[in-house]
Protein backbone atom coordinates (compact mmCIF):
# COMPACT_ATOMS: atom_id res chain seq x y z
CA UNK A 1 0.00 0.00 0.00
CA UNK A 2 2.92 2.55 0.88
CA UNK A 3 6.39 2.08 0.75
CA UNK A 4 8.62 2.52 3.86
CA UNK A 5 9.24 5.98 4.71
CA UNK A 6 12.88 6.81 6.64
CA UNK A 7 13.42 6.80 10.18
CA UNK A 8 13.98 11.00 9.94
CA UNK A 9 10.53 11.42 9.14
CA UNK A 10 8.83 10.10 11.85
CA UNK A 11 11.18 11.83 14.22
CA UNK A 12 10.01 15.09 12.95
CA UNK A 13 6.50 13.85 13.42
CA UNK A 14 7.48 13.05 16.73
CA UNK A 15 8.91 16.28 17.37
CA UNK A 16 5.54 18.65 17.14
CA UNK A 17 4.68 20.60 19.84
CA UNK A 18 1.03 19.19 19.32
CA UNK A 19 1.64 15.72 19.87
CA UNK A 20 1.51 17.00 23.93
CA UNK A 21 -1.55 14.43 23.87
CA UNK A 22 0.12 11.37 24.66
CA UNK A 23 -0.56 7.55 26.30
CA UNK A 24 2.65 7.39 28.76
CA UNK A 25 1.57 5.58 31.62
CA UNK A 26 -1.46 4.58 30.80
CA UNK A 27 -2.46 1.15 29.32
CA UNK A 28 -3.45 0.75 25.81
CA UNK A 29 -5.82 -2.66 24.88
CA UNK A 30 -4.44 -4.07 21.46
CA UNK A 31 -7.75 -5.67 20.03
CA UNK A 32 -6.48 -8.56 18.06
CA UNK A 33 -8.81 -10.60 15.95
CA UNK A 34 -7.24 -13.57 15.92
CA UNK A 35 -6.71 -16.72 18.76
CA UNK A 36 -3.71 -16.95 21.21
CA UNK A 37 -0.58 -18.26 19.87
CA UNK A 38 -1.80 -17.74 15.92
CA UNK A 39 1.46 -16.59 14.14
CA UNK A 40 -0.31 -13.39 13.24
CA UNK A 41 -0.96 -13.10 17.19
CA UNK A 42 2.45 -13.66 17.69
CA UNK A 43 3.54 -10.97 15.38
CA UNK A 44 1.17 -8.46 16.78
CA UNK A 45 2.76 -9.52 20.22
CA UNK A 46 5.83 -8.94 19.11
CA UNK A 47 5.12 -5.81 18.13
CA UNK A 48 3.13 -4.28 21.11
CA UNK A 49 6.32 -4.40 22.91
CA UNK A 50 7.69 -2.05 20.62
CA UNK A 51 5.13 0.24 20.26
CA UNK A 52 4.69 0.30 24.02
CA UNK A 53 8.56 1.42 24.25
CA UNK A 54 7.69 4.25 21.46
CA UNK A 55 4.34 5.17 23.58
CA UNK A 56 6.09 5.27 27.15
CA UNK A 57 2.85 3.16 28.01
CA UNK A 58 1.69 -0.27 28.77
CA UNK A 59 0.07 -2.36 25.68
CA UNK A 60 -1.74 -5.55 26.40
CA UNK A 61 -2.59 -7.59 23.66
CA UNK A 62 -5.98 -8.74 23.99
CA UNK A 63 -7.62 -11.58 21.66
CA UNK A 64 -11.36 -11.61 20.61
CA UNK A 65 -11.46 -14.27 17.96
CA UNK A 66 -14.51 -15.58 16.83
CA UNK A 67 -17.19 -14.55 13.67
CA UNK A 68 -14.18 -14.15 11.40
CA UNK A 69 -12.95 -11.10 12.79
CA UNK A 70 -16.61 -9.25 14.21
CA UNK A 71 -16.12 -9.41 17.92
CA UNK A 72 -12.99 -7.79 17.80
CA UNK A 73 -14.41 -4.87 15.65
CA UNK A 74 -16.69 -4.22 17.45
CA UNK A 75 -15.12 -4.00 20.47
CA UNK A 76 -13.03 -1.06 19.36
CA UNK A 77 -15.99 0.54 17.55
CA UNK A 78 -17.81 0.75 20.83
CA UNK A 79 -14.53 1.66 22.65
CA UNK A 80 -14.25 5.65 24.22
CA UNK A 81 -11.68 7.32 21.73
CA UNK A 82 -8.71 8.16 24.43
CA UNK A 83 -6.55 5.98 22.32
CA UNK A 84 -6.38 3.02 25.05
CA UNK A 85 -8.30 0.47 22.99
CA UNK A 86 -6.88 -0.40 19.55
CA UNK A 87 -7.84 -2.61 16.34
CA UNK A 88 -4.71 -4.82 14.89
CA UNK A 89 -5.76 -5.61 11.66
CA UNK A 90 -8.37 -3.48 10.78
CA UNK A 91 -8.99 -4.68 7.00
CA UNK A 92 -10.96 -7.60 8.69
CA UNK A 93 -13.45 -5.17 9.85
CA UNK A 94 -13.45 -3.72 6.08
CA UNK A 95 -14.59 -7.21 4.65
CA UNK A 96 -17.18 -7.96 7.06
CA UNK A 97 -18.93 -4.24 6.72
CA UNK A 98 -19.11 -5.21 3.25
CA UNK A 99 -20.20 -9.25 3.09
CA UNK A 100 -24.36 -8.47 3.20
CA UNK A 101 -25.25 -8.13 6.90
CA UNK A 102 -24.82 -5.45 9.17
CA UNK A 103 -21.76 -5.58 11.76
CA UNK A 104 -23.14 -3.77 13.92
CA UNK A 105 -21.13 -0.74 13.19
CA UNK A 106 -20.50 1.92 10.09
CA UNK A 107 -17.48 0.97 8.53
CA UNK A 108 -16.58 4.55 7.53
CA UNK A 109 -18.20 6.28 10.68
CA UNK A 110 -17.79 4.10 13.33
CA UNK A 111 -13.22 4.09 13.20
CA UNK A 112 -10.51 6.07 12.92
CA UNK A 113 -7.65 4.55 10.79
CA UNK A 114 -4.13 5.12 12.35
CA UNK A 115 -1.35 3.39 10.97
CA UNK A 116 -0.49 0.60 8.61
CA UNK A 117 2.23 -1.80 8.97
CA UNK A 118 2.59 -4.40 6.46
CA UNK A 119 0.46 -6.33 3.59
CA UNK A 120 0.64 -10.13 3.59
CA UNK A 121 -0.63 -11.98 0.57
CA UNK A 122 -2.89 -15.41 0.86
CA UNK A 123 -1.37 -18.52 -0.65
CA UNK A 124 -3.40 -21.71 -1.14
CA UNK A 125 -1.92 -25.10 0.66
CA UNK A 126 -2.78 -28.39 -0.12
CA UNK A 127 -1.73 -31.55 1.79
CA UNK A 128 1.85 -32.86 0.48
CA UNK A 129 0.02 -36.21 -0.57
CA UNK A 130 -2.70 -34.57 -2.48
CA UNK A 131 -3.19 -35.40 -6.38
CA UNK A 132 -2.64 -32.22 -7.62
CA UNK A 133 1.12 -31.09 -8.36
CA UNK A 134 0.22 -27.63 -9.22
CA UNK A 135 -2.70 -25.02 -9.82
CA UNK A 136 -3.99 -26.32 -13.20
CA UNK A 137 -4.52 -29.77 -11.68
CA UNK A 138 -6.14 -28.34 -8.58
CA UNK A 139 -8.52 -26.29 -10.80
CA UNK A 140 -9.28 -28.79 -13.25
CA UNK A 141 -10.31 -31.32 -10.50
CA UNK A 142 -12.91 -28.21 -9.47
CA UNK A 143 -14.38 -27.65 -12.60
CA UNK A 144 -15.06 -31.77 -12.70
CA UNK A 145 -16.25 -32.29 -9.00
CA UNK A 146 -19.56 -33.98 -8.44
CA UNK A 147 -22.03 -31.61 -6.64
CA UNK A 148 -21.11 -29.28 -4.00
CA UNK A 149 -17.21 -29.09 -5.52
CA UNK A 150 -13.79 -29.18 -3.82
CA UNK A 151 -14.14 -28.21 0.06
CA UNK A 152 -12.03 -25.05 0.97
CA UNK A 153 -11.52 -24.44 4.60
CA UNK A 154 -10.78 -20.37 5.67
CA UNK A 155 -10.36 -18.65 8.72
CA UNK A 156 -13.85 -17.68 8.80
CA UNK A 157 -16.76 -16.37 7.00
CA UNK A 158 -15.79 -13.17 5.41
CA UNK A 159 -11.77 -13.15 5.94
CA UNK A 160 -9.21 -12.73 3.31
CA UNK A 161 -8.88 -16.76 3.00
CA UNK A 162 -13.12 -16.76 2.04
CA UNK A 163 -13.20 -14.42 -0.28
CA UNK A 164 -9.90 -15.62 -2.24
CA UNK A 165 -11.31 -19.37 -2.38
CA UNK A 166 -14.88 -17.75 -3.29
CA UNK A 167 -12.75 -15.39 -6.22
CA UNK A 168 -10.93 -18.38 -6.99
CA UNK A 169 -13.58 -21.17 -7.76
CA UNK A 170 -15.66 -18.53 -9.47
CA UNK A 171 -13.23 -17.15 -11.86
CA UNK A 172 -13.18 -20.85 -13.41
CA UNK A 173 -17.05 -21.70 -12.70
CA UNK A 174 -16.50 -24.56 -10.63
CA UNK A 175 -18.21 -25.24 -7.37
CA UNK A 176 -17.03 -25.34 -3.74
CA UNK A 177 -17.95 -26.10 -0.37
CA UNK A 178 -16.33 -23.08 2.07
CA UNK A 179 -15.41 -24.46 5.28
CA UNK A 180 -14.67 -21.94 7.71
CA UNK A 181 -12.81 -22.43 11.11
CA UNK A 182 -12.15 -20.17 13.95
CA UNK A 183 -8.71 -18.97 12.95
CA UNK A 184 -6.51 -19.78 10.23
CA UNK A 185 -4.19 -22.01 12.29
CA UNK A 186 -7.61 -24.22 12.08
CA UNK A 187 -7.91 -24.18 8.47
CA UNK A 188 -4.33 -25.09 7.56
CA UNK A 189 -4.54 -28.48 10.22
CA UNK A 190 -8.03 -28.93 8.50
CA UNK A 191 -6.19 -29.18 4.86
CA UNK A 192 -3.03 -31.51 6.90
CA UNK A 193 -5.46 -33.85 8.43
CA UNK A 194 -7.41 -34.10 4.88
CA UNK A 195 -10.49 -32.71 6.13
CA UNK A 196 -10.97 -30.01 3.23
CA UNK A 197 -9.16 -30.38 0.00
CA UNK A 198 -7.19 -27.08 -0.09
CA UNK A 199 -7.23 -23.40 1.92
CA UNK A 200 -6.44 -20.40 1.96
CA UNK A 201 -4.58 -18.34 4.41
CA UNK A 202 -2.23 -15.44 4.89
CA UNK A 203 1.67 -16.09 3.97
CA UNK A 204 3.07 -15.62 7.45
CA UNK A 205 1.28 -18.94 8.87
CA UNK A 206 1.10 -20.96 5.83
CA UNK A 207 5.02 -20.53 4.91
CA UNK A 208 5.97 -22.23 8.35
CA UNK A 209 3.71 -25.41 7.61
CA UNK A 210 5.51 -25.61 4.31
CA UNK A 211 8.87 -25.81 5.65
CA UNK A 212 7.70 -28.13 7.90
CA UNK A 213 6.26 -30.51 5.06
CA UNK A 214 3.19 -30.47 6.43
CA UNK A 215 1.29 -28.34 3.21
CA UNK A 216 1.85 -27.52 0.00
CA UNK A 217 1.60 -24.52 -1.49
CA UNK A 218 -0.21 -23.82 -5.38
CA UNK A 219 -1.05 -20.39 -5.59
CA UNK A 220 -0.39 -16.92 -3.78
CA UNK A 221 -2.80 -13.76 -4.00
CA UNK A 222 -0.17 -11.02 -3.95
CA UNK A 223 0.77 -8.97 -6.66
CA UNK A 224 3.36 -11.04 -7.29
CA UNK A 225 5.48 -13.52 -6.34
CA UNK A 226 6.87 -14.15 -3.41
CA UNK A 227 10.75 -14.23 -2.91
CA UNK A 228 11.00 -16.75 -0.80
CA UNK A 229 8.72 -18.94 -3.27
CA UNK A 230 9.35 -17.66 -6.91
CA UNK A 231 7.69 -20.67 -8.32
CA UNK A 232 4.37 -20.41 -6.92
CA UNK A 233 2.61 -18.45 -8.97
CA UNK A 234 -0.03 -15.27 -8.61
CA UNK A 235 -4.39 -15.68 -8.97
CA UNK A 236 -3.69 -12.62 -11.56
CA UNK A 237 -1.17 -14.41 -13.86
CA UNK A 238 -3.14 -17.96 -12.98
CA UNK A 239 -6.76 -17.28 -14.17
CA UNK A 240 -8.48 -14.56 -15.94
CA UNK A 241 -9.78 -11.98 -14.05
CA UNK A 242 -7.68 -13.20 -10.93
CA UNK A 243 -7.29 -10.75 -7.93
CA UNK A 244 -4.94 -9.39 -5.62
CA UNK A 245 -6.10 -10.02 -2.08
CA UNK A 246 -3.69 -9.45 0.85
CA UNK A 247 -4.14 -9.10 4.49
CA UNK A 248 -2.97 -5.47 5.85
CA UNK A 249 -1.58 -5.84 9.69
CA UNK A 250 -2.49 -2.24 10.42
CA UNK A 251 -3.77 0.03 13.95
CA UNK A 252 -7.41 1.54 13.91
CA UNK A 253 -9.08 2.88 16.63
CA UNK A 254 -12.55 3.86 17.25
CA UNK A 255 -13.85 7.21 16.02
CA UNK A 256 -13.94 10.64 17.31
CA UNK A 257 -9.86 10.51 18.12
CA UNK A 258 -8.45 13.62 18.54
CA UNK A 259 -5.85 14.06 15.81
CA UNK A 260 -3.16 15.04 17.86
CA UNK A 261 -3.47 11.64 19.93
CA UNK A 262 -3.88 9.78 16.17
CA UNK A 263 -0.65 11.61 14.37
CA UNK A 264 0.97 10.49 18.24
CA UNK A 265 0.43 6.63 17.75
CA UNK A 266 0.73 6.95 13.84
CA UNK A 267 4.47 8.18 14.12
CA UNK A 268 5.18 5.80 17.09
CA UNK A 269 4.55 3.00 15.16
CA UNK A 270 6.49 4.04 11.75
CA UNK A 271 9.43 5.48 14.22
CA UNK A 272 9.22 1.37 15.80
CA UNK A 273 9.34 -0.53 12.18
CA UNK A 274 11.89 2.00 10.96
CA UNK A 275 14.11 1.51 13.66
CA UNK A 276 13.95 -2.19 14.51
CA UNK A 277 15.86 -4.40 12.19
CA UNK A 278 14.77 -7.53 13.69
CA UNK A 279 11.23 -6.68 13.56
CA UNK A 280 11.06 -5.63 9.69
CA UNK A 281 13.04 -9.42 8.87
CA UNK A 282 10.11 -11.09 11.04
CA UNK A 283 7.49 -9.29 9.03
CA UNK A 284 9.03 -9.75 5.76
CA UNK A 285 10.67 -13.32 5.80
CA UNK A 286 7.40 -14.71 5.37
CA UNK A 287 5.82 -12.92 2.54
CA UNK A 288 4.90 -9.35 3.79
CA UNK A 289 5.92 -6.11 2.10
CA UNK A 290 6.10 -3.56 4.49
CA UNK A 291 3.49 -0.57 4.01
CA UNK A 292 4.08 1.87 6.31
CA UNK A 293 1.80 4.95 5.74
CA UNK A 294 3.22 8.33 5.43
CA UNK A 295 0.74 10.27 7.58
CA UNK A 296 -2.65 9.38 9.26
CA UNK A 297 -4.50 11.44 6.43
CA UNK A 298 -3.06 8.99 3.49
CA UNK A 299 -4.20 5.89 5.43
CA UNK A 300 -7.92 7.25 6.16
CA UNK A 301 -7.86 7.91 2.34
CA UNK A 302 -6.83 4.28 1.57
CA UNK A 303 -9.33 2.99 4.00
CA UNK A 304 -12.15 4.36 2.51
CA UNK A 305 -10.75 3.35 -1.53
CA UNK A 306 -9.87 -0.50 0.37
CA UNK A 307 -13.82 -0.42 1.33
CA UNK A 308 -14.51 -0.07 -2.25
CA UNK A 309 -12.15 -2.41 -3.26
CA UNK A 310 -13.39 -5.12 -0.89
CA UNK A 311 -16.96 -4.61 -2.26
CA UNK A 312 -16.17 -4.97 -5.60
CA UNK A 313 -14.13 -8.21 -4.37
CA UNK A 314 -17.19 -10.01 -2.55
CA UNK A 315 -19.50 -8.92 -6.07
CA UNK A 316 -16.51 -10.92 -7.82
CA UNK A 317 -16.96 -13.70 -5.48
CA UNK A 318 -20.22 -14.19 -5.25
CA UNK A 319 -19.09 -14.77 -1.50
CA UNK A 320 -22.14 -13.74 1.73
CA UNK A 321 -22.18 -14.37 4.97
CA UNK A 322 -24.48 -17.66 5.69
Amino acid sequence: MYRRHLLGAAALVLARPALAQDLSGRTVRLIVPFAAGASTDTIARMFSGKLAEALGASVVVENRAGAGGLIAAQTVARAAPDGTTLLWSGQTAITLAVMGRDPGYDILRDFTPIATIVDNPALLGVRPAAPWRDIGALLAAARNAPAGGLRYGSGGIGTVAHLAGAALLKSVNAEGTHVPYRGANQATLAVETGEVDFAFAISNIVIPRMQQGAVRVLLSTGARRIPALPDVPTMVETVSGGVVVTSSASIVGPANMSPALVERIHAAVNRVVNEDSALRETLTREGGDISLSPTPAAYAASWADEVNRQKRLVEISGARVE
